[in-house]
C-alpha cells in the first residue's frame, strides 16, 4: 500500500497494536461464520493472498483468536448447562426396567466420568507446564 502523506505513525508502527482495518474486520466476521476459510475468503471480499497476509498478522490473529475463544467460551458455558439435565437423564435410566437401558446408561455415567477426569488431569498438567516453561 502506498504511503500518501498521512499519518505516518500508522505505516512504521508496530503490527500488533494497529487497529484492524474494516477489511480485516469483515475477514474476521467471515471466519467466524464460514466453515472453513476457502467459504470465509469470498465472503470476506478480499483476495487468496490478502485473506492469508491478514492470517499472518499478529494483530489479526489475535483479535481472531479472541473472538474464536468468545465463541468456544459461550458455546462450552451452554455445553455445560445441557450437561446437567443430560446428567439427570442418565441417572433416571438407572431406574429403568430394562437391564440393557440401566447397563448403557451405567455405562455411560463410567465414561462420562472417566473423560472429565482425564480432561481435569490434562488442564492440571497443561498448568504444570506452562509454570515450568516460566521458570526456565
Amino acid at each position: 500500500m502506498m504511503n500518501t502523506g498521512g499519518n505516518h505513525s500508522e505505516s512504521t508502527g508496530d503490527p500488533r497494536t494497529k487497529p484492524l482495518t474494516a477489511r480485516q474486520k469483515k475477514a474476521i466476521a467471515a471466519i467466524l461464520t464460514a466453515r472453513n476459510y476457502e467459504e470465509a475468503i469470498p465472503a470476506a471480499g478480499v483476495c487468496r493472498q490478502t485473506f492469508y497476509t491478514y492470517l499472518r498478522n499478529p494483530n489479526f490473529k489475535a483479535e481472531l483468536d479472541r473472538q474464536l475463544n468468545q465463541l468456544t467460551d459461550g458455546a462450552m458455558g451452554r455445553i455445560k448447562s445441557a450437561a446437567g439435565e443430560a446428567v439427570e437423564k442418565m441417572r433416571a435410566l438407572l431406574d429403568s426396567e430394562s437391564e440393557t437401558i440401566r447397563l448403557r446408561a451405567a455405562q455411560g455415567i463410567i465414561d462420562y466420568t472417566l473423560k472429565a477426569r482425564e480432561l481435569e488431569i490434562g488442564a492440571r498438567l497443561d498448568e504444570i507446564e506452562k509454570h515450568l516453561e516460566g521458570l526456565k
